[in-house]
């Protein structure tokens, strides 16, 4: 009874797999597999971290008859996404400039109304964090592809101190849906950094004139290419540095190449071209924190203005307020108005 029992239960679940998972013959799938395109078949371990999309189908990035991908919905995306680039660059960089403009007078009674709802552990948090942030280095990304390679990158940066990123997205330079959506993904990301002071650019001329001509840092950018030197090799006390990491799959622009004041690359002995950006990142800021101590190298933690400073504790503590704008409307209450570049804090 028992045996018969077991072979009509066996027999039941494998009627019931068969009719959920339908054969597929030798042809059938061969079609399938043309139909999906080459990025579904083939993909190396070597550069598979590096593509423009590396986890998901990348049809969309080719030449092939998609509507998503060419035609005048793409162009109208890439239009409006042209668009929305340019305001949140206008959002943060105003954001930025509207603390940095404030009175000092202004930011002194703002800090101190504010501390008052802030428990003390919080506020000896914040003034520590900001204590050991320097601005004698930067980095600068230029048209990153993946959302979360960048939202790594700016975890690792601001662990190691650095305040200052500046991110190059020139928005001709991402085609098809899927690159679109991934740029959407990166407009999140950098506005989720709230502890970071962010500048977004429209392209890579514009970002280096306005880090070298006006902030005055020097432009070292990592790149494969002969001439670059080793990390290790790398003069970082020739002044304020900013480092340039290039896109994931492609590498920095011919453009920033001949922009930058120094190459260099990461040593590898693998099979591997190249470390993943987030990775990459992080080892660049190993080898600077190891060049750096006693008021030299590139990261000399302390050495923000008084101003700046100030601003930024004052920013700490809108961020650290348990509801967002809970901090303007406190400011309102007692007469104190901020400029409504900052209206979302």
């Amino acid at each position: 009874m028992r045996r018969m029992l077991l072979h009509r239960l066996h027999s039941s679940s494998s009627s019931s797999s068969s009719s959920k998972r339908p054969f597929q013959s030798s042809s059938s799938r061969k079609e399938e597999a043309k139909r999906l395109g080459k990025s579904q078949k083939e993909l190396h371990w070597d550069h598979y971290d590096f593509s423009n999309n590396p986890k998901q189908d990348n049809r969309f990035n080719n030449g092939s008859k998609v509507i998503a991908a060419t035609g005048e919905l793409s162009r109208m995306d890439a239009q409006q996404e042209a668009q929305r680039d340019k305001a949140l660059a206008q959002k943060i960089n105003l954001s930025h400039e509207a603390f940095l403009k404030l009175d000092p007078e202004t930011v002194s009674q703002a800090t101190l109304l504010l501390e008052q709802y802030i428990n003390p552990d919080r506020l000896e948090r914040v003034g520590s964090v900001l204590r050991q942030r320097t601005k004698r280095s930067k980095f600068l990304f230029e048209n990153p592809s993946n959302p979360s390679n960048v939202w790594a990158c700016l975890r690792t940066i601001d662990s190691f101190g650095i305040q200052n990123v500046d991110v190059a997205m020139n928005s001709g330079m991402y085609s098809g849906k899927q690159a679109l959506n991934q740029k959407r993904g990166m407009r999140t990301a950098m506005g989720s950094a709230q502890w970071l002071t962010l500048s977004v650019h429209g392209s890579c001329q514009e970002a280096v004139h306005h880090i070298r001509n006006v902030q005055g840092y020097k432009i070292y950018a990592s790149d494969l290419n002969p001439k670059s030197k080793d990390v290790r090799d790398v003069d970082w006390d020739a002044g304020p540095i900013c480092v340039v990491m290039g896109n994931e799959d492609r590498g920095i622009s011919e453009e920033m190449r001949e922009l930058a004041d120094e190459t260099f690359v990461l040593p590898m002995c693998g099979f591997a071209e190249s470390f993943n950006l987030s990775v990459a990142t992080s080892i660049t800021l190993a080898h600077m924190s190891s060049k750096s101590g006693n008021g030299k190298g590139p990261l000399r933690p302390g050495d923000l203005d008084e101003h700046e400073y100030n601003c930024l504790y004052l920013k700490g503590l809108m961020n650290s307020l348990p509801q967002k704008k809970m901090g303007r409307a406190l400011l309102q209450k007692h007469g104190i108005e901020l400029p409504d570049a900052i209206k979302d804090l």
